[in-house]
């Protein structure tokens, strides 16, 4: 046992027994006034914590006075009525974050693309369009083409900018329902309550222990001192000492990972102006995306600039021709007007090229993937934190977990009890002597962290020791009422992941004597251990033949798999309790219980190996049981290889060679710290592997810190643990893993596919763009591209932005809103450094650019004489063409299964945006071929276009339905014989 210090002593009768042996003066509460507070400057005491000023707080009375000044009872918290919260949060502010105005995220992504340089100019020329227009052919005829132009532009603006609002809105919601909401314990009118940290106000005492989030900014009013921690932006962990005297200040939003304390709210987050984050997220992905956006980008500004090169080479020779034919140059004939139009034109084409080849909406489609994937997984209890799973979860070949509350079920029960040398049955707890019954009662009841009930010890939220307060209750007659008025309890020590054991000295009321009491592992408690108890009462010395007896006990429940406390005490007196030594013990008894595995866990386990992942446990159970727990599980076989299940204390020994050479055939690892923890995931990521540690513990975060994926069950753990995990299960379904292994994948395929399908579209649209302006041919109207050759100057805004809202938004939702395969989870992991782009990928996005460009080249250059058609007909065949290619194209990235027609009725969505596309075209060119500029086509060209799109998915689709060639087997001729 740590030495206890009178100055570090915590009035823990404060927290469970109700009663104190030390006075601490404190306000009477009074009837709310209208002046409330109003006798100091609120913004003093609310900046108190954030400047660290210690003298200023001397000068007003330290806690006392601030207690004073909130109008806080130091025994019985706030008066925590309705008028006492509101008159606090008006003089204070509230702890609750403004929720989200829809209609201003709107306005700003609409300001944000009004402002965008392209749509400025595009805007610019089409009201020069319409000006013009009227100007040429009067108002009643000149305004169609300028007014469709508009449109056009407002139509490209809102749409994304309707998608855009439409992700926002399904993050706001996902955030509400995903988000769980943190909780703290906080004392209202003598009543000890756990209310989420929103609703806590200035003036709270709350109750800290390890995991827990500081809810707001105050002061440390008394208990052990409190180690905490908090994560910069940087991603390094700052870890500081707070106690009563040399740093009593609390910051909102950092983690307790030890000690407990009383703290007194001095601000809340609406007047903290730095926010603290715990955890410092970075996606690769998006990264990626943005670098592919970017350098796409480079090239089509580049061939735009070429394009305007040759436009303003041609308009210098005078080879740029107006709507007349008539040679359009400076001077001369040539009106003014007619200079301008060619200038806008030139102005607005390469504009327009720069605009469609940049693709933005790479990085709206790894959004809206996201959020619906999240909305998703929300159904089936996953909660999603900020972290980017679709990177790291797709990658991930290790899963490393804990055994309590991960592998098995939360709920524990108490099957066996050793009293000294004898095992104890329900039948025979009467037997057990009063005065050992009584130091019993005291080992359990008092052990343990939780605040007080008004009425009654509340009882631990932790699984073991709940399980053990309960069978007190019931199978040892624990009188919990009773046992909170007999003691007094001076200092409390936590159960530390590293210790692995807690300590409670207690004074009985009455007498003089100082009752320690310890409860921990036993291979922990026991070396402590000089004497032990029997049932009768009678203290026996500990000698080296009794400690190999209770070894073998320890072995016998191991191997029925049970999980073993041990508890020991010692009285002494007040005098020399501080000088205690804890080799001095007595035992007083073995608790064994079990916890049974959670359902579908070797089902899992198999998944999990048929999918390329390994499975590990990493416990701080005993060799023995976490052996048995791990062949129950699949984890190990019942004929093990030697150095798949060591304990703790070899793994500590080997060299960092050593166990870089033996950490990937590990399988079990028993009787490990947090340390042993982070170092197993440590040592695997650098043999290469991506690790997803699952854990639910204190002890755990370190390694959900290192891990690449953290994930926990429940959202009723520790908080520092959630903030940790990337991925909370909100549901105890342990074939929830495999779910998240399969969205994690699947969401990476989604984003590569649409990625390979915008830049297929994206490069055609560009070669067709600069092989016509550069080309001597007439032009095309789709492209918007200004003829070299001819100098007419055509000006489709409706077409080139209704291309760009094909392969933007209705692509997104087509592509980017689809569940995840099942066949992903039947192939190895991808490889965490491989590039989005693949090699494979490549040569995809290659044959499909170049067999549309080759069509739309032979449709540009050979149409009029192959098909008769004039040159509206044949760029309407280019604009169709395009647009069916895209749709097809589409298609045949989602269907990728031979039974086609039963995978299409699953996707409902994903047909209605293809018929949709297809829908629109037609019914553009049929029958809005004004509005449009386009000219109807007959059957026959329909049908052209039709099978100049789908003939690459129909042979995607006849390569998937033939077998391989290695199948076919020439028959062999044998050789005839004379």
């Amino acid at each position: 046992m740590t030495t206890m210090s009178n100055s570090s002593s915590f009035q823990a009768s404060h927290l469970i027994s109700g009663h104190s042996h030390q006075t601490v003066d404190s306000t009477t509460m009074v009837n709310i006034e209208p002046s409330r507070f109003s006798t100091f400057d609120p913004t003093d005491i609310t900046k108190l914590v954030r400047t660290k000023d210690q003298g200023w707080l001397r000068d007003h009375g330290g806690i006392e006075g601030m207690l004073l000044a909130l109008e806080t009872d130091m025994e019985n918290g706030i008066r925590g009525d309705q008028t006492d919260i509101d008159s606090r949060r008006k003089a204070f502010g509230s702890n609750f974050q403004p929720e989200s105005n829809l209609r201003k995220i709107f306005c700003r992504l609409l300001l944000t693309a009004i402002r965008d340089p392209m749509i400025v100019v595009l805007f610019t020329c089409a009201v020069l369009s319409l000006c013009f227009g009227i100007q040429k052919r009067g108002l009643r005829q000149g305004w169609q083409e300028g007014v469709t132009k508009i449109l056009a532009i407002l139509v490209v603006v809102i749409v994304p900018s309707s998608g855009k609002l439409w992700s926002s809105s399904q993050f706001i919601e996902n955030s509400k329902i995903s988000n769980y909401i943190p909780e703290s314990n906080v004392v209202r009118s003598g009543k000890w309550q756990r209310i989420p940290i929103c609703h806590v106000v200035v003036g709270e005492i709350v109750f800290l222990k390890p995991g827990d989030q500081v809810p707001a900014d105050g002061l440390f009013i008394d208990g052990c001192p409190l180690h905490t921690e908090m994560t910069k932006r940087e991603g390094q962990i700052d870890r500081t000492k707070v106690d009563a005297h040399d740093n009593p200040f609390l910051f909102s939003g950092i983690a307790v990972v030890d000690g407990y304390a009383r703290m007194l709210v001095t601000a809340v987050d609406k007047n903290i102006r730095h926010k603290h984050r715990w955890i410092y997220l970075v996606d690769p992905l998006l990264d990626e995306l943005r670098k592919i956006t970017s350098i796409v980008g480079k090239i089509g500004k580049t061939v735009a600039l070429l394009t305007f090169a040759v436009f303003s080479l041609r308009l210098l020779a005078g080879k740029i021709y107006d709507d007349n034919g008539k040679r359009v140059s400076f001077g001369g004939e040539t009106r003014i007007g007619d200079v301008l139009v060619v200038i806008v034109g030139i102005l607005a084409a390469p504009t327009m090229i720069a605009l469609t080849s940049s693709p933005n909406d790479l990085v709206w489609a790894r959004t809206t993937c996201l959020f619906y994937s999240m909305r998703r997984l929300m159904k089936i209890k996953i909660l999603l934190g900020g972290h980017p799973i679709h990177h790291a979860v797709g990658c991930v070949t290790t899963v490393c977990m804990n055994k309590t509350g991960t592998l098995t079920m939360d709920s524990m029960k108490v099957t066996k009890f050793w009293q000294g040398l004898n095992s104890i049955e329900e039948i025979q707890h009467n037997l057990i002597a009063p005065s050992v019954l009584e130091l019993l009662h005291q080992g359990i009841g008092l052990n343990h962290t939780q605040p007080p009930s008004s009425s009654s010890l509340s009882s631990p939220t932790n699984s073991t020791e709940n399980a053990i307060f309960e069978w007190a209750v019931k199978q040892l007659g624990m009188d919990v009422e009773s046992l909170k008025k007999s003691c007094t309890i001076f200092e409390i020590k936590p159960f530390n992941s590293k210790d692995r054991q807690s300590g409670v000295l207690i004074s009985k009321n009455g007498d003089n004597t100082i009752h320690i009491h310890r409860k921990g592992a036993p291979e922990v408690i026991i070396p402590m251990c000089s004497h032990y108890y029997e049932s009768t009462g009678t203290v026996k010395v500990m000698n080296r033949s009794s400690k190999a007896l209770f070894e073998k006990i320890l072995e016998g429940m191991a191997e029925n798999g049970l999980r073993c406390i041990a508890f020991a005490h010692k009285k002494t007196s007040i005098r020399d309790c501080f000088t205690f030594y804890p080799q001095k013990l007595i035992l007083l008894g073995l608790v064994g219980l079990i916890n049974s595995c959670r359902s579908g866990t070797r089902r899992t386990v198999e998944d999990c190996r048929r999918a390329g992942i390994n499975v590990k446990l990493i416990t701080g159970d005993d060799k023995v049981t976490a052996r048995i727990m791990a062949t129950k599980c699949g984890i190990i076989k019942p004929d093990y290889q030697p150095g798949e299940v060591i304990d703790g204390v070899e793994f500590r020994k080997f060299s960092s060679k050593e166990r870089m050479a033996k950490v990937e055939n590990i399988c079990v690892l028993a009787r490990a710290t947090p340390d042993d923890k982070l170092r197993m995931v440590q040592s695997l990521k650098q043999k290469g592997h991506v690790v997803a540690f699952i854990g639910g513990g204190i002890g755990d975060v370190q390694a959900l810190r290192e891990a690449n994926v953290g994930l926990c069950f429940g959202t009723q753990g520790a908080e520092i643990v959630k903030a940790c995990s990337a991925i909370v299960m909100s549901s105890k379904d342990f074939p929830l893993i495999i779910d998240i292994l399969r969205w994690g994948r699947g969401i990476y395929d989604t984003v590569q596919i649409y990625t390979q399908f915008l830049l297929s579209a994206t490069f055609v649209a560009l070669v067709i763009d600069f092989v016509m302006a550069v080309s001597s041919s007439e032009p095309p109207g789709l492209n918007a591209v200004v003829a070299v050759s001819t100098g007419k100057i055509p000006f489709p805004v409706f077409q080139l932005l209704w291309m760009k809202l094909i392969t933007g938004t209705l692509a997104v939702l087509a592509l980017n809103t689809e569940k995840p395969a099942q066949d992903v989870m039947q192939r190895p992991p991808r490889n965490l450094k491989e590039p989005l782009i693949t090699a494979q990928m490549c040569k995809k996005i290659g044959a499909q650019a170049s067999y549309q460009i080759a069509i739309f080249l032979v449709i540009h250059f050979k149409g009029k004489s192959l098909f008769e058609v004039d040159d509206k007909e044949k760029d309407s065949l280019v604009l169709s063409t395009y647009i069916l290619c895209q749709a097809f194209n589409i298609l045949n990235s989602r269907l990728s299964k031979k039974n086609i027609f039963k995978e299409m009725q699953k996707k409902k969505l994903f047909l209605t945006v293809i018929g949709l596309i297809v829908f629109i075209q037609f019914i553009m060119v049929e029958l809005l071929n004004g509005f449009s500029g386009t000219a109807r086509l007959g059957f026959g060209q329909w049908g052209l276009c039709i099978a100049s799109s789908a003939a690459p998915s129909m042979v995607t689709w006849f390569l998937r339905y033939m077998p391989p060639l290695g199948n076919f087997k020439l028959p062999m001729l044998k050789p005839k014989i004379d």
